[in-house]
């Protein structure tokens, strides 16, 4: 019995145009793509650095993407004008090329570029996904490069700490923060990150400022910065953020917390003595013994486990207490509940912020981390 003839479909609109262009245009004309992670960086490491530092024809294989109409991004509400062109591929070879530090005497004289129009800037962004080597997997820090370069860029802005390139204290603040939105667990692809980035915008910025001041860990100290820190620093801004009083304490809470800066009592002969009644001496004495695993406050992985969770109750908790100017309770000891601070804490923030967002399908969700 012969096999049923499949029909033939029009394919010719799915064909990449291509053009050969000269070196300095495929540079200077044809833009970044906003999502691109941090290829300036990455063309420093020793294994670029060996790729590229012979010419071989697939090198000069490159990808992009033009516009054919004025188009809007829907996260940062950025325009871009029509014929605007994008690199789709190809960004960490064109750095290296003309890098000072390249061993390439030369550049190309040309490349031949395979380009897609795009009637928007989301196919442009799947474009880029698309071509996004196997080989060469983005590691979630790269994925933050790219959303802080898409949301932050144009305005001339730039972040380059590398507290705040961690993608899981942004990850659980916009849960956490935005729960209505982002409900359940999601990936930490670029079109999360990005979103995620974009609605803590002002205390991704606010705690940028903080961890950029001399004060900030001007003094080296045995207790070192971790990613729950920054996940309740965001909690924190995003609670505090129409209290500039309160923000002055907590900045005052993380400059302490950085130099390991403790709060003194002073005694009755006029002397000096640590007491971890006071809510920062007593996140500063938990946390320096995380790792002997001692601490029932503290736990260092970022995940939902109780230990993790039950490490946000008590962190968020010493924070409020400072902000407060109040000690962890009046007989100085943890108060019985202090496991349901976070829940507590929670239900407050909803509750003030009254969040009416729904969840939008543009979301990828996932029981696992990723």
């Amino acid at each position: 019995m012969s096999k049923p003839k499949k029909k033939e479909v029009v394919v010719d609109h799915l064909f990449y145009k291509n053009e050969i262009i000269p070196i300095t245009e495929w540079h200077y004309d044809w833009e970044v793509c906003p999502i691109q992670r941090d290829h300036a960086e990455r063309a420093k490491k020793s294994k670029h650095k060996n790729k590229f530092s012979n010419l071989e024809s697939s090198h000069l294989e490159v990808k992009g993407a033009i516009l054919t109409k004025d188009c809007v991004c829907q996260e940062t509400k950025k325009e871009y004008k029509k014929g605007t062109k994008f690199k789709t591929d190809g960004h960490t070879r064109d750095e290296y090329w003309w890098a000072e530090y390249s061993t390439l005497e030369s550049v190309p004289q040309k490349v031949r570029v395979s380009y897609k129009e795009c009637d928007s800037m989301a196919e442009v962004y799947t474009e880029y996904l698309h071509n996004d080597s196997p080989d060469d997997v983005e590691l979630a820090s790269d994925r933050v490069d790219g959303a802080y370069r898409d949301v932050f860029a144009h305005r001339g802005i730039e972040i380059r700490n590398g507290k705040l390139r961690k993608v899981e204290p942004i990850q659980y603040a916009a849960s956490i923060c935005f729960s209505l939105k982002y409900g359940g667990k999601m990936k930490t692809t670029t079109t999360n990150i990005r979103l995620w980035v974009s609605d803590l915008e002002s205390a991704i910025l606010w705690l940028r400022d903080v961890y950029g001041d001399p004060e900030f860990a001007k003094e080296k100290c045995d207790l070192k910065h971790m990613n729950p820190f920054t996940l309740v620093y965001l909690l924190s801004y995003t609670k505090y953020r129409k209290d500039e009083e309160a923000l002055t304490r907590l900045k005052d809470f993380i400059f302490r917390v950085s130099n390991e800066e403790y709060v003194p009592t002073i005694t009755s002969n006029g002397g000096c003595k640590i007491e971890y009644s006071n809510p920062v001496n007593r996140f500063m004495k938990e946390w320096k013994i995380v790792g002997t695993g001692t601490s029932q406050y503290v736990f260092a992985a970022m995940n939902d486990t109780e230990q993790a969770v039950n490490a946000r109750s008590f962190s968020l908790m010493m924070i409020d207490r400072y902000v407060l100017d109040e000690s962890i309770s009046k007989t100085g000891d943890m108060p019985p509940t202090w496991r349901k601070y976070f829940s507590t804490w929670k239900n407050g923030y909803d509750l003030e912020n009254n969040q009416k967002t729904s969840v939008s399908n543009v979301f990828e969700l996932s029981e696992d981390e990723v």
